[in-house]
């Protein structure tokens, strides 16, 4: 008997709906949103389900959410629908997603806040459909029990896990206890931010640093976690004249707190802040401009600013907290550094500066950012929404 095989061209394709944010909303979590719908729509049909009000503004103390060099960039059909406030929107939103009838949904997870409308979007959208939660963090910076017991109960309802550290992996298997689904453990992709790659020469110029200047960057937003305050109490033990240059937002207007700490450590000649959000036209002169990037937190699943210094070509010093060890490798692309200890970050510092080949530093950074490819990630995603297995870790 003659089976008939239907033309590849009649095929239907695999329908993924993605809830999360994506641009111009601002900052990394909208960049891997975007680029995983992009990754996605290469075989597949993409539903996105983004928010029309992200974050009560009492858990939001930064500026305005949407950075607007990035309006060009948003996805074509996303949907700003969800108001994190408004659970009509929810509704509305479960509503439409059922009529489109995906094959998988993957509810992109980072903060507790959408707990509650990720649950109702999961009980009123078809049950039969599969659903994926891709966990940028698991866990919360700011932690206490009624935040757990919210993010164990939305990503309980998960069908598959994806985190994208060892440590991710062990908190969701904490948390989960024994209905926790499959896990499975992805590389973060690596984060090209910025508009294009620009000479240290001309970032410099730019930003008004000297051509000859040593200089560190911290980047993002400044966050009790982020341990910038552990970056300026090593900045006075740093004997290789180097400036620490912080571009970042400050939540919770603590600038004049960071502010006194430079003048109790008597570093504010050696230190440069420019305290606002740095939109993606701007990355670039930043990241271009430096030598290095500290990154030494109390505390991070995975590390976006890592992974936009690789693709710049810089090197790292990271606190060996959560996933860092795993993307940043020792006296190659970077160094690692005990968490909580200003001595040893100083001394990362001044070995980088007066005894590492930087060069060859800087090409391992490179390199390291080809590893974590968004194609092979999207590849993986893709093997975990068919119900399969993935070979990317």
């Amino acid at each position: 008997m003659t089976v008939a095989v239907p033309h590849a061209e009649h095929r239907r394709r695999p329908r993924i709906a993605i809830v999360g944010p994506v641009y111009p909303y601002r900052a990394g979590i909208s960049y891997c949103t975007t680029r995983l719908a992009e990754e996605l729509g290469r075989d597949c049909d993409v539903m996105i389900s983004s928010f029309r009000r992200q974050y009560p503004k009492r858990f939001y103390p930064g500026g305005e959410e949407i950075d607007d060099s990035l309006q060009s960039r948003t996805p074509a059909g996303a949907r700003f629908a969800l108001d994190v406030l408004n659970p009509f929107s929810w509704m509305m939103e479960a509503a439409a997603i059922r009529r489109w009838q995906p094959d998988v949904v993957v509810f992109v997870w980072w903060i507790w806040v959408w707990a509650l409308p990720y649950i109702v979007l999961r009980n009123l959208i078809d049950p039969q459909t599969r659903v994926l939660f891709q966990c940028h963090n698991v866990g919360e910076k700011e932690t206490s029990w009624w935040k757990r017991l919210l993010g164990r109960q939305a990503i309980e309802l998960a069908d598959a896990i994806i985190v994208h550290a060892k440590s991710e992996e062990d908190l969701a298997r904490q948390r989960s206890g024994r209905s926790v689904p499959p896990i499975h453990r992805l590389f973060l992709p690596v984060h090209e931010l910025g508009t294009g790659i620009i000479s240290r020469t001309e970032a410099r110029a730019k930003l008004g640093f000297d051509h000859d200047d040593r200089i560190a960057l911290f980047f993002g937003h400044v966050r009790p976690f982020k341990g910038l305050d552990i970056a300026m109490r090593a900045w006075n033990k740093v004997r290789s004249r180097a400036i620490l240059a912080v571009a970042g937002e400050f939540w919770w207007d603590e600038l004049d707190s960071y502010r006194k700490i430079a003048r109790e450590e008597g570093i504010e000649s050696s230190l440069r802040i420019d305290p606002r959000f740095i939109p993606d036209d701007e990355i670039a002169l930043w990241f271009g401009a430096a030598d290095v990037v500290v990154a030494p937190y109390r505390t991070e699943a995975q590390s976006g600013v890592a992974l936009t210094a690789f693709h710049f070509g810089r090197p790292v010093i990271a606190s060996a907290v959560g996933g860092l060890p795993e993307i940043v490798r020792e006296g190659q692309d970077g160094f690692l550094v005990p968490p909580e200890d200003p001595a040893a970050l100083a001394a990362a510092v001044d070995r980088f500066f007066t005894e590492a080949d930087r060069t060859a530093m800087e090409a391992a950074a490179r390199e390291s950012a080809g590893k974590y490819s968004w194609l092979q990630y999207g590849s993986a995603m893709k093997a975990i929404a068919a119900g399969g297995e993935s070979s990317s870790k």
